[in-house]
């Protein structure tokens, strides 16, 4: 662990929101961890067309709040919310360890009382983009009946509390689509974030990227001739509840 500078990850987190840690994992584990992603995947390509789906509201928050229907199955322990067109979210439990490496990171922000996700992010081949939107929900209160919400709260007087852990299954670049990221926007509102750099980040098989839920994302289109899995893992404090599934 000595190769990983802790305080230099953690310090660049605090301030443009999302860092890059290279190396994480080994080839052997990147293997390991596709293996499972990609029976969670054949079960659900093979299986989704005779799943009636139940409906999922759908909360983005960026210049409005919004608010669209998805279709969510909950099938064989997995929680799969089609995002898009080629694009899906899969919740699963698991007994496997979040790595060490991410481990000391998230510790410096949340060191008791929190929780651990994990899930696979699919985007197929010639795949949309995805909205833009916090991982976080506005916690300040509702939208009213335009969509404006208040979020200053969340972004300028809350300590961390919700990150997002990517893992690349295959390099990430350009062409597949990496995720695009308003650099520093988990400490800003829409107005202060949306003239702010934007940011995308290639990776190696082996690098993982890690968020505060609170910054303004998307997934890139795919533009690739091969799909894109990416498995995550979500920490947050305890308290904190998602409106979803």
């Amino acid at each position: 662990m000595e190769q990983f500078n802790i305080h230099n990850i953690t310090s660049k987190l605090e301030t443009d929101g999302v860092v890059i840690i290279k190396s994480v994992y080994t080839i052997k584990q990147i293997e390991e961890l596709k293996l499972i992603a990609t029976e969670k995947y054949k079960y659900v390509n093979e299986n989704i067309h005779n799943m009636i789906p139940e409906i999922y509201n759908y909360y983005t928050h960026f210049n409005k709040e919004n608010c669209v229907t998805k279709n969510y199955y909950n099938c064989n322990n997995l929680k799969i919310i089609e995002i898009t067109k080629g694009r899906y979210d899969i919740g699963f439990s698991t007994n496997i360890k979040i790595n060490p490496i991410i481990n000391k990171v998230i510790n410096h922000f949340i060191k008791k009382q929190k929780i651990t996700e994990w899930g696979l992010l699919t985007s197929d081949i010639n795949s949309n983009n995805g909205p833009w939107h916090r991982d976080t929900i506005n916690i300040n209160g509702d939208a009213d009946e335009n969509g404006n919400y208040d979020d200053s709260v969340m972004v300028h007087y809350l300590q961390p509390f919700y990150f997002t852990i990517l893992i690349p299954l295959v390099p990430l670049n350009k062409t597949n689509g990496t995720t695009e990221f308003i650099k520093g926007s988990h400490k800003l509102t829409y107005d202060e974030a949306k003239e702010k750099e934007h940011i995308r980040i290639d990776t190696n098989i082996g690098d993982i990227i890690i968020f505060d839920g609170r910054i303004f994302h998307r997934g890139r289109e795919n533009n690739s001739n091969e799909k894109r899995p990416i498995l995550y893992n979500i920490v947050h404090r305890s308290w904190y509840i998602d409106m979803g599934i």
